[in-house]
C-alpha cells in the first residue's frame, strides 16, 4: 500500500577504484545504532556498526567484512553524512583550563582520504625470505584491545604467506603456535619492516583545530577510525 517510498540511493568508489552503490540507514536501523551506543559494550557496537554497513550496500557480491579496514571506515562515514547529515555539532572541551567549552560544527565531507599511493605488502628480510602482507579488516582491527595485540598480535594476524627461496607457506594452513613463533623469533629491524606496512596504510582521519576563546589557546583533536566517527556527540542529535 506504502510502496510508493523510495529510499535514495549513492555510489562511492573505494581505494580498488570499485564503484559501491549504497543507500542511508533507515529508522529501524537507527534504533539498533541508539541502543547500541546508549549500552557502552565495545564489541556490540562494532556488531551492529558492520550489521548496518552491511545492510546499507546495495552492491552484490561486496562482503564488508572483508574490505580493508580504511574501505569500511569510508563506506561508515558516508552512510552517516548521507542518513543525517553532513555537519555534526561538537562541543569541544579545552583542555588548557578544563572548563571553557567550544561549539564547533564539524563537516564530514571535509574528510578526504588518499587513497593514491599504492599499498606494497611484499616485505623481504633477507633475499631468500620475507612475508607477503594483507590489509587489515575491520574484524581483525576491532578485536585487538591491548597493546600488544594492536602491535604483535595484529601483524603477526594480517601476515598471508611466508616465503624462502621457492618455497611458499599460506599461514592459514600453519598451526598458531608455528606463526607466533615465526613472529617471536624476528628481528626487530624485520620486526620494524612489519610495523612500516602498517604506517603506509591510508588512514581515515581529521584534525579539528580549535581556540579557547577566553585565553586564546589552541588545541587540536583527532579523529580516526570508525570508532571516532561511529561515536560523534551529536550522532544521536543531527
Amino acid at each position: 500500500m506504502l510502496n510508493f517510498m523510495k529510499t535514495p540511493e549513492h555510489d562511492l568508489i573505494l581505494s580498488n577504484g570499485v564503484k559501491v552503490k549504497y543507500r542511508p540507514f533507515l529508522v529501524k536501523e537507527e534504533k539498533i545504532l541508539l541502543m547500541s551506543v546508549e549500552n557502552n559494550v565495545e564489541q556490540e557496537m562494532v556488531d551492529t556498526l558492520i550489521k548496518t554497513v552491511q545492510t546499507c550496500v546495495l552492491t552484490d557480491g561486496i562482503d564488508v567484512t572483508k574490505l580493508p579496514v580504511y574501505d569500511f571506515e569510508w563506506l561508515w562515514l558516508n552512510i552517516r553524512s548521507k542518513s543525517i547529515g553532513e555537519t555534526v555539532q561538537l562541543k569541544l572541551k579545552c583542555p588548557d583550563d578544563e572548563t571553557q567549552i567550544v561549539d564547533y560544527d564539524f563537516n564530514i565531507e571535509s574528510v578526504k582520504p588518499d587513497f593514491s599511493k599504492e599499498v606494497n605488502t611484499h616485505i623481504p628480510f633477507t633475499k631468500e625470505y620475507g612475508v607477503i602482507m594483507k590489509v587489515p579488516t575491520i574484524i581483525e582491527v576491532s578485536d585487538k584491545k591491548t597493546i600488544i595485540d594492536l602491535t604483535v598480535n595484529l601483524m603477526r594476524d594480517c601476515i598471508a604467506q611466508i616465503y624462502n627461496g621457492d618455497e611458499v607457506f599460506e599461514t592459514k594452513d600453519l598451526e598458531p603456535k608455528e606463526l607466533e613463533q615465526f613472529v617471536d623469533n624476528l628481528t626487530m629491524p624485520q620486526f620494524k619492516k612489519l610495523k612500516d606496512f602498517f604506517e603506509q596504510l591510508p588512514i581515515i582521519s581529521h584534525t579539528i583545530k580549535y581556540k579557547n576563546p577566553k585565553s586564546g589557546v589552541e588545541h587540536e583533536m583527532l579523529l580516526q577510525g570508525a570508532s571516532d566517527f561511529f561515536q560523534l556527540p551529536s550522532y544521536m542529535r543531527a
